[in-house]
């Protein structure tokens, strides 16, 4: 008895992987076997009114010089945290290595 590839027969169902891409929202079915995208459904983008987009871009400006003013808070609390310990390493002459931070043994 021998078997036969019928070639009309049905092909076995391909395993699939339905995955949601975080930055645009469409979805990617992928064949888990060869990873070839199978199918892309682009997600539907809800349009705003002028008038919204207008309204943001005006709070915008505003969100921008206060993230501008906190990296520069951050950058001058920086510069005196290290004359703080530029004038300690002046003081103590003796010190000539700092102290190790982690002890690896």
């Amino acid at each position: 008895m021998t078997e036969t590839n019928n070639a009309e027969s049905t092909p076995a169902p391909r395993k699939t992987v339905r995955a949601e891409c975080p930055c645009c929202k469409s979805i990617l079915v992928v064949d888990s076997a060869t990873g070839v995208v199978v199918s892309h459904q682009e997600s539907k983008k809800e349009h705003q009114s002028l008038d919204e987009f207008f309204a943001k871009q005006k709070t915008r400006s505003a969100d921008l010089d206060a993230k501008l003013k906190a990296g520069a808070d951050r950058e001058k609390n920086k510069r005196e945290i290290l004359e703080q310990k530029f004038k300690a390493a002046q003081a103590n002459p003796d010190l000539k290595d700092p102290p190790p931070g982690v002890i690896w043994d």
